[in-house]
């Protein structure tokens, strides 16, 4: 009788590590969500590996590739300023573009320079990365930038020498924002950042590069300064100001 019991357990036991396989264990509710969206581009069979380096409480990451998602729990759930329980790290089969996903619980460190990587990046989009305290995207193919997010103080976007789109709303703790070097700057779109001051603004237009050709624009809505900046130092360039 416990014979048969025993077994009753284990065929239990293995079913439900099946199921597991194919589902996350992790759920992270929407209201608490952070969310990285980036467009990677393998371009090389020799090296496939992409290395983002990503500090948070917990998080899933799909490569984009149909392969399982994984998932991570910092073991010290408090402290987020320190690496995820294992380095993310991921060998893709083929060449090719992959749109990759990370969902996660307080991300407070987001590093994505081409040393850090080694892949070009095309696209980024960070939604609600309240808990953020550092980006840094040094040297890489970034065309178009979307932030979102709440907690982030500074935006360390410079030397993107692709770069021809830049978005940033809602980011209530946002007061730099660096950006020299990114001769393809196109258009720069700023709303709803209540500490992007006057001076913060005019600290962006001194870094815009001469528009030499086409129709450069900077949108601005609802920013702490829009309305006392000085839009001199960005048309003294060749770029078009639009403030709402």
């Amino acid at each position: 009788m416990y014979k048969i019991i025993y077994l009753l357990l284990a065929v239990c036991l293995l079913t439900s590590c099946e199921t597991d396989n194919n589902v996350p264990f992790l759920s992270i509710p929407d209201d608490e969500a952070q969310i990285i969206e980036m467009n990677v581009e393998v371009g090389s069979s020799s090296n496939p590996v992409f290395s983002p380096i990503i500090y948070a409480s917990q998080m899933i990451v799909n490569w984009g590739d149909g392969s399982l998602p994984w998932q991570f729990v910092n073991r010290d759930s408090t402290n987020t300023g320190t690496s995820t329980l294992k380095p993310l790290r991921y060998t893709y089969p083929t060449t090719g573009t992959y749109d990759v996903n990370v969902r996660a619980i307080k991300i407070t460190r987001l590093d994505i320079s081409m040393d850090s990587v080694r892949q070009n990046i095309r696209t980024l989009q960070l939604t609600d990365c309240r808990h953020l305290k550092a980006l840094s995207c040094k040297n890489q193919e970034l065309k178009s930038v979307n932030i979102n997010t709440s907690g982030v103080k500074m935006l360390e976007l410079s030397t993107l020498s692709v770069l021809e789109e830049l978005t940033v709303s809602a980011c209530d703790s946002l007061l730099t924002i660096v950006l020299y070097k990114n001769p393809e700057l196109k258009i720069i779109n700023l709303t709803n950042n209540p500490r992007m001051s006057a001076l913060s603004l005019d600290a962006v237009f001194i870094q815009l590069p001469e528009a030499t050709s086409g129709i450069r624009t900077v949108n601005l809505s609802n920013n702490g300064g829009d309305a006392s900046c000085n839009t001199a130092i960005a048309t003294q360039k060749g770029w078009k100001v639009n403030i709402q």
